[in-house]
């Protein structure tokens, strides 16, 4: 859901630039055949994307583009928190062992 919203933002701001938004390139999606496998793909992503944003704010402030800076760190701050959400649940992985973790996540969604 973040991130068809990131989306939507990063559109409204290229329309309102004048531009056209390419939507049909899509990153292949990795489907993890375990809860670890899962993660670890997510997390990669979100640190391809963490890096990304951090890059394009960068050109955002050589630019002077400060509207463009605003939007794309209220993304990054974001992405972050998905990259330390994994982590989280590694170490609870780690600490608890899958079986246990699993019983934690389905026993949390029931609540």
């Amino acid at each position: 859901m973040d991130e068809m919203r990131h989306a939507e933002w990063l559109i409204e701001r290229m329309v309102f630039f004048e531009g056209t938004p390419t939507v049909s390139k899509l990153n292949p999606i990795k489907i993890g055949k375990t809860v670890t496998e899962m993660i670890n793909n997510d997390d990669k992503d979100e640190l391809d994307a963490v890096r990304s944003y951090n890059e394009a704010i960068k050109l955002a402030r050589e630019v002077d583009d400060q509207g463009t800076v605003d939007l794309l760190t209220r993304i990054l701050k974001i992405e972050e928190g998905h990259v330390d959400w994994a982590d989280i649940q590694r170490a609870q992985i780690e600490q608890m062992g899958l079986e246990d973790y699993l019983v934690n996540q389905v026993g949390s969604a029931a609540s």
